[in-house]
């Protein structure tokens, strides 16, 4: 395609009257205009202008051409407008990333604030437990809930709050298998694990209590990645589980769960968010940024059903 700039300088002639006040408007010298118009009739083929000692003049080719240069012109002006409105105020389109459970606990009570505060923000939020690309699948932000913060030189990481994990069980359970009074004890009950604590067809549980620390080894009777299946299956009597504070908060403040054990507890996860490093990012992006830095951690510690700790255990 040819060079789309000396569109614009022949429409800017047009407009005003001459190469001379063309000059003056756009601090383009007019020999430099005069040449960029000359090659573009050239290119062309046709005479665009008729010139005198006095004026310019369009000729039927040039008419027509001009009014088709005016439809590009003012579509890339737009184009330039678009990009200074969405950098001059939190607008546009906000595509971020989270753990299905994570969305339901801790971005579904703050979201609404945030929309309430940019109402010219479109947020597209894709709760998923997949583990996703923020580059290659165009996302702005991720959440994640893990062991530690991922290394990344393409990522900035802030974390949020961190989530220890609890032994729960449902108290219908409990009564009947009976309440454990000492770690050991877990092997007889009926054990709920993530696959992630799976080694050798065993559930490897990393106990604390305070300065005292256990390793068990327990046989599952059901063991998934699902974090939503283990809620479920603890609530309906299949055994003891051991998840994030946050995930069986309101079960046990309902009374659905029971807290096995207090105050044995394992190490848990971080909760951080990634986005891309921040060269030309735009303010709607930084807004929801700063507001999750600034609401979550709150919302966090909300949900815990221990006391908060400093550092990860």
């Amino acid at each position: 395609m040819d060079d789309l700039n000396d569109l614009a300088l022949f429409a800017a002639v047009v407009r005003h009257q001459g190469f001379t006040a063309a000059a003056r408007a756009t601090g383009i010298e007019k020999t430099r205009l005069s040449r960029r118009v000359a090659a573009l009739e050239k290119r062309l083929g046709v005479l665009l202008l008729q010139r005198s000692t006095r004026s310019v003049t369009l000729t039927e080719a040039g008419s027509l051409f001009y009014e088709r240069c005016q439809f590009i012109i003012e579509g890339a002006q737009s184009a330039y407008e678009s990009i200074l409105e969405l950098k001059s105020e939190p607008t546009g389109t906000i595509r971020i990333s989270c753990p299905v459970l994570l969305a339901q606990n801790y971005l579904a009570p703050i979201l609404p604030g945030y929309m309430a505060a940019y109402p010219k923000v479109t947020v597209i939020l894709d709760a998923t437990d997949r583990h996703v690309n923020l580059i290659e699948e165009r996302f702005d932000i991720a959440l994640r809930a893990q062991y530690q913060i991922e290394d990344s030189n393409n990522y900035v990481a802030r974390e949020l709050g961190q989530a220890r994990r609890i032994m729960v069980a449902s108290p219908n359970y409990l009564n009947l298998s009976g309440r454990p009074e000492i770690p050991e004890a877990l092997h007889t009950l009926q054990i709920i694990s993530r696959l992630s604590d799976m080694q050798d067809r065993l559930a490897h549980w990393p106990l604390r209590r305070e300065s005292e620390h256990q390793i068990l080894q327990l046989e599952p009777r059901l063991a998934t990645g699902d974090l939503r299946v283990q809620l479920e299956a603890a609530i309906h009597g299949i055994g003891v589980a051991l998840m994030p504070e946050p995930i069986v908060s309101a079960a046990l403040k309902s009374g659905l769960l029971e807290q096995v054990l207090p105050p044995w507890h394992a190490s848990g996860h971080i909760i951080h968010m990634l986005y891309p490093k921040p060269k030309g990012m735009l303010p709607s992006v930084r807004s929801l940024i700063d507001y999750l830095q600034a609401q979550m951690p709150a919302t966090i510690i909300e949900r815990s059903v221990l006391t908060p700790q400093t550092g990860v255990s």
